[in-house]
C-alpha cells in the first residue's frame, strides 16, 4: 500500500497570511480535532500553508476552527477540504523538500524528517511567544527587548519574503508573556508589529513545524 493510500480519507487546506497566526491556529485546531499535520509550506503571502489530514468530521471541525480563529484575528485565510484526493493530485499536496535560496532556508516542512539529531533544546516548551514584523529593525529590537525582560531563548528567526520576519521564543508561560509584550512595545516604536501571540503548552504538530525551522 502507498503512502497516499495509507492516509486518512481527508486533507484538510489552511492557507493563513500570518506565520505567528499560522502556529496559533494549528495549535487550536490540534487540540479541536484529531487531525495530524501532513505538512506546512512557507507560500510567498507572508504566512503558512498547513496540510492536515484526519477523517472527514474531523477535517470539518479543523476548518470550522481555522475560520473562525482567523477571524478573531483579523487575518486572512484561505481553506478547502480535500474528499478522497486523487492519487494523481499527491504530488501537488504532499510536495517534496525544497530549498528556497532567496530566503536561504527550507520552505516545506515534513514531519518526521529532520536535518539534525534532536536535542534537549528541541523538546517541546511550556510555552511559544511570536513577534512577527515587517522589517529586521523592529524583529531585532523586540528580541532584544523581549531577552533583556525574562528568561526566554530565542529558538527561530523566520523570513517570509516581503520583509516580514517572525522571531519565536520559549521559556515558561509568565517569562514569555512578559517577553512578548516587552517586544511589542519595541518593535512598534521603530516599525511595524504584524503580529504578536503566546501559545501555551503548544500542541505536537506545532513542535513538529519547529524542529523543522
Amino acid at each position: 500500500m502507498s503512502a497516499a493510500t495509507a492516509r486518512k480519507p481527508c486533507v484538510a487546506l489552511l492557507e493563513i497570511h500570518s506565520l505567528g497566526a499560522a502556529l496559533v491556529v494549528l495549535d487550536r485546531v490540534e487540540k479541536s480535532a484529531l487531525v495530524q499535520v501532513l505538512q506546512a509550506e512557507l507560500n510567498d503571502a507572508y504566512g503558512l500553508f498547513l496540510k492536515l489530514t484526519g477523517d472527514a468530521a474531523a477535517v470539518r471541525i479543523a476548518v470550522d476552527c481555522a475560520r473562525e480563529l482567523t477571524q478573531t484575528m483579523q487575518v486572512a485565510l484561505t481553506a478547502d477540504v480535500l474528499d478522497s484526493p486523487s492519487a494523481a493530485a499527491w504530488p501537488v499536496i504532499e510536495g517534496p523538500p525544497e530549498y528556497q535560496p532567496l530566503l536561504e532556508q527550507e520552505v516545506v516542512f515534513i514531519p518526521g524528517r529532520r536535518a539534525h539529531p534532536m536535542t534537549d533544546k528541541d523538546q517541546i516548551p511550556e510555552a511559544l511567544g511570536l513577534i512577527e514584523t515587517q522589517g529586521f529593525t523592529a524583529v531585532t529590537a523586540a528580541t532584544d527587548a523581549a531577552c533583556k525582560t525574562a528568561a526566554v531563548r530565542v529558538i527561530a528567526k523566520e523570513k517570509l519574503g516581503g520583509g516580514y520576519i517572525t522571531v519565536i521564543f520559549a521559556g515558561d508561560i509568565a517569562a514569555v508573556t512578559a517577553a512578548v509584550s516587552a517586544g511589542r512595545e519595541a518593535a512598534e516604536a521603530v516599525g511595524k508589529v504584524i503580529s504578536c501571540h503566546v501559545i501555551a503548552r503548544p500542541s505536537a504538530g506545532v513542535g513538529q513545524i519547529l524542529t523543522r525551522i
